[in-house]
């Protein structure tokens, strides 16, 4: 039975709409797309629909890059050891990685690196490991996409005769005393201040080679190229949901397309392994790709992807990719015994504004997953808590609008641990604060209704006007999409079904035509009536036949 929305059609400002279309060449249909986006003036939408590498922000407007890469040419010209410690998903995973690739380019000692299993220590930097990095000879942590609140491990490490230097995209709530490169602390308007992990780290090296450069570093030898980490930083930043604004919009938008040709054995031998076809789709990226590296991080062994992305030789590179899909079968297994065991036991007051969960044996890498299911089914924000060994370990989630983070902020005494995004974040407290627990929630006054069913319409077209050349060139420069910048949905109108199909008992194709134009049209898991006068679609180019297509998600008979 087909469940009826609203569909509700955005109307950008007449003004503007004539600016974009009569002095910023735009076709009036790829004018009102960009304006719904958000862009009040031509330059700035035109840099976001045809980026260039050159629009990527100057990484020295973080504050105390200077700093920080003055603190790393000490070490490289006093032959220090120099010390990663990354996060174990896949932002901190890559983001460790090209960080450990540049550095060993450079230096003269190759670089120690430390992943811990998430599922044993929890997120954080923990002043546990420093002993091993002091043992190992380190003079120089270098943190990725951690340690953000890490005060006090940082005076541990300066007790130990180690610097640290943390860089991270995390919300700061208490930062460390020593150097801190964060995009948090640029403008909220800075092209840099959206970027993930993987991100901050690719500014630091941007920011270091140029600044060694500039000194006569690479007298004997050209300084390393950048672009071949793009890719990686691409599947990074698509990985940690962030939005695809500014460096992001760069970095997506050019990774995105270099993954047509990877420049990195590892990659391509993965993408061979999971039988996919180029040019890659989102869909490959998302479901593929990034749930694979993820899945070593969420079983603990965030090692393995480290070790693939830094193997040399095809034996190493198909091992390491064996145990990645290893991995991520298992996690796949993991996730429906632990989806049903959360399903069948947990309770949902329909009066309550938020889900709550608490159980015992999930894995902390598991949480983050499991709790984004539960919010997206339930469309409140959630906090699901595992117990172990007299500690609750928890990972909240919520829907666009609440910023849970700064809500519970003022309760930070109560946690072990608390940090993350706005949005989603991970926490820590003991068992017998649980109570305790429960009437914080009720004391943050989180009021949520699920939203109705809308859909928001960025504008009216027909066959015609949206097989014309220049919108299809357009369209064809979106990609990829992500939060922040969601594909255009079109109302589609003036035009007869030539041929009407159903596939698998629950999708439909159709071959739309006006005229002499013709399109095809999928809905999925929905079987449409013969007969409709109005679709609302998401156009985009099929990979195999690189021709416009139509995803249908609704549609009026």
């Amino acid at each position: 039975m087909h469940e009826w929305k609203l569909w509700v059609q955005r109307l950008p400002d007449r003004d503007l709409w004539y600016h974009f279309v009569r002095e910023g060449c735009f076709t009036p249909l790829i004018s009102q797309i960009l304006i719904n986006k958000g862009f009040d003036n031509i330059n700035s939408a035109y840099q976001f629909l045809h980026p260039q590498l050159s629009d990527l922000g100057n990484p020295f407007e973080i504050p105390e890059m200077d700093l920080a890469v003055k603190r790393i040419e000490d070490a490289l010209k006093n032959n220090e050891k120099i010390g990663i410690y990354g996060d174990s998903d896949a932002d901190g995973i890559i983001g460790s990685y090209i960080l450990y690739d540049f550095l060993h380019k450079i230096s003269q000692k190759e670089p120690f690196v430390l992943l811990p299993d998430k599922n044993r220590e929890g997120y954080g930097f923990h002043s546990k490991f420093l002993p091993i990095f002091k043992e190992a000879g380190v003079k120089l942590i270098i943190t990725v996409d951690v340690g953000i609140s890490a005060y006090e491990t940082v005076n541990e490490a300066k007790a130990l005769g180690i610097d640290v230097i943390v860089t991270d995209h995390h919300e700061v709530r208490e930062r460390p005393q020593t150097w801190v490169i964060t995009n948090k602390f640029t403008p909220k308007d800075s092209s840099l201040h959206h970027i993930c992990g993987a991100g901050v780290v690719l500014a630091l090296i941007r920011a270091l080679r140029t600044y060694l450069y500039q000194r006569g570093f690479f007298t004997t030898g050209k300084p390393p190229s950048l672009r071949e980490y793009l890719e990686l930083v691409a599947i990074a930043t698509l990985a940690d949901m962030v939005p695809l604004l500014g460096d992001n919009r760069v970095i997506t938008y050019f990774g995105f397309r270099d993954l047509a040709n990877p420049a990195h054995p590892a990659l391509r031998t993965l993408f061979s392994s999971l039988n996919l076809k180029y040019p890659l789709t989102e869909e490959d990226l998302y479901y593929k790709i990034i749930s694979s590296i993820n899945a070593c991080g969420r079983l603990g062994k965030p090692e393995v992807c480290f070790n693939l992305l830094k193997s040399t030789t095809p034996q190493e590179i198909e091992a390491n990719i064996a145990e990645m899909l290893s991995l991520n079968q298992k996690r796949q297994n993991l996730e429906i015994e632990l989806w049903d065991k959360i399903q069948n036991n947990l309770i949902i007051e329909e009066s309550s504004s938020v889900v709550l969960g608490i159980f015992e044996g999930i894995p902390k890498g598991m949480l983050g997953l499991l709790a984004n299911r539960l919010k997206n089914q339930y469309e409140k924000p959630v906090f699901l808590l595992s117990i172990e060994n007299g500690i609750a370990y928890g990972s909240a989630r919520s829907p666009e609008g609440i910023n849970l983070l700064e809500k519970l902020w003022s309760f930070k005494d109560n946690f072990i641990e608390l940090g993350g995004h706005q949005r989603a974040f991970g926490f820590s407290l003991y068992k017998e604060k649980i109570t305790e627990f429960k009437n914080i929630i009720k004391q943050l006054g989180i009021e949520y209704e699920k939203r109705e069913k809308f859909l928001f319409i960025d504008g009216q077209t027909n066959l015609t006007e949206l097989l014309l050349e220049e919108n299809q060139l357009a369209i064809k420069e979106m990609p990829p999409f992500g939060l922040s910048h969601t594909p255009p949905l079109l109302v589609i109108k003036n035009f007869e079904i030539k041929d009407f199909e159903i596939l698998k008992e629950k999708h439909t194709k159709l071959s739309l035509r006006e005229g002499s134009q013709e399109i095809t049209a999928i809905c999925f898991n929905q079987v449409l009536p013969s007969k409709v006068k109005l679709l609302a679609a998401v156009p985009y180019f099929n990979n195999y036949s690189m021709k416009l297509e139509l995803k249908v998600e609704d549609f009026k008979a």
